[in-house]
């Protein structure tokens, strides 16, 4: 009752293992290379997320200047540089970094990455070194 031989049935499962283990490399392979963004798709998102903000900015600015003021206070009054051009800097930043952060706005599987790396750690193992004295009933019982 040798096993050295193989069965013809696991030897099938085998080879069909290895070959959706190769189209899964082919895959990741496609998908990698067509991953980016289309450059309309960056302009977008470069431009429509930073004015979206300026404008949000802005519309509040619009909306307190219309509230009715108390006497005695200054009315408010909408500053294009304070009410719209800081809230677009700061998107457009926080976008600039996303994009540096994603590799381009990529989603390819080989290129996800956190936006932090936590360092490594290293796992210390402790060694206790212990004396154990084991008495004999016999050496006990000879004395």
């Amino acid at each position: 009752m040798s096993n050295s031989t193989t069965t013809p049935s696991s030897k099938a499962v085998f080879a069909k293992h290895k070959s959706v283990a190769i189209q899964n490399d082919n895959n990741s392979n496609n998908a990698a290379s067509g991953a980016k963004m289309s450059l309309v798709a960056r302009f977008l998102i470069f431009i429509f997320i930073p004015s979206f903000t300026g404008f949000t900015g802005l519309g509040v600015s619009y909306l307190q200047q219309t509230r009715p003021q108390e006497e005695g206070v200054k009315p408010h009054v909408v500053d294009f540089d304070r009410d719209f051009v800081t809230p677009f800097l700061l998107a457009m930043a926080l976008v600039v970094v996303l994009g540096f952060q994603t590799g381009g706005f990529s989603n390819g599987p080989n290129n996800r990455t956190a936006a932090l790396s936590w360092p490594k750690t290293r796992k210390v193992q402790r060694v206790r070194k212990e004396r154990v004295i084991v008495e004999d009933e016999e050496d006990k019982k000879e004395r």
